[in-house]
């Protein structure tokens, strides 16, 4: 994944209007998506704002081998089943890594919206899964709201290089020494977490890759659409 071209892998998954639409309908929720930084937030508010969006809210603890690999799932309304859309959050992660689940599952909510279906059962988000998600549109959408949300464009200008230096076709494959430097600084203030000792070396590797992804999206997302 740090080596991948990020654009390239987007370029197929991703159609620009649909993605302008999704993020039109997250600033129904986030009016300042891509505009300021957003800041760590508690469970009880992410539970407020659940209810207003009156999607059903499950916050717990989920432990154990297979258990920590879960992070969270969405699930749309089904007239057999539900009657309101379910987000689960496995709180036994770190706040940080819960609070960008719950962003990356309402990205699947507001695709819903806009595409008029959430696609086929469960959308599991598993720690190993990002790579994955470059080849699924819903994940992919998803994933790209975390991404505005954690580096709105005035910081993602000043993390990456701007357009002109890029030439004629933009990437995003190595993220440069500085900008990684900056990236993970970022990432410690936003999240209040760094890659030591005060993780498991596991949650650490999976984190870790987290930050990346985001990171190479919003490069990506720069580089390509200049959002």
């Amino acid at each position: 994944m740090a080596r991948l071209d990020y654009v390239c892998a987007m370029r197929p998954v991703l159609d620009y209007r649909t993605l302008r639409a999704i993020i039109r309908e997250a600033r129904k929720i986030w009016p300042q998506l891509n505009r300021e930084q957003f800041r760590a937030v508690t469970l009880n508010q992410l539970a407020a704002l659940s209810s207003d969006l009156r999607i059903h809210l499950q916050a717990t603890p989920y432990r154990g081998p297979e258990g920590m690999a879960l992070r969270g799932f969405y699930v749309d309304k089904t007239p057999e089943a539900l009657k309101h859309p379910l987000i689960y959050l496995n709180t036994a992660h770190h706040p940080g890594a819960v609070s960008t689940t719950f962003v990356h599952e309402i990205g699947h909510h507001v695709t819903a919206k806009v595409t008029g279906h959430a696609g086929d059962g469960v959308h599991y988000y598993f720690n190993g899964a990002l790579r994955r998600h470059l080849a699924e549109p819903a994940e992919l959408a998803a994933d790209v709201i975390v991404s505005l949300a954690a580096y709105p464009e005035p910081l993602a200008r000043r993390i990456f290089a701007t357009p002109r230096d890029w030439g004629f076709i933009a990437g995003a494959d190595r993220i440069p020494d500085p900008a990684f430097a900056r990236t993970r600084e970022h990432v410690r203030e936003l999240c209040g977490f760094d890659f030591g000792a005060s993780l498991p070396p596991g949650q650490c590797f999976h984190y870790l890759t987290g930050m990346i992804h985001y990171a190479k999206l919003r490069w990506a997302l720069l580089a390509e659409y200049e959002l």
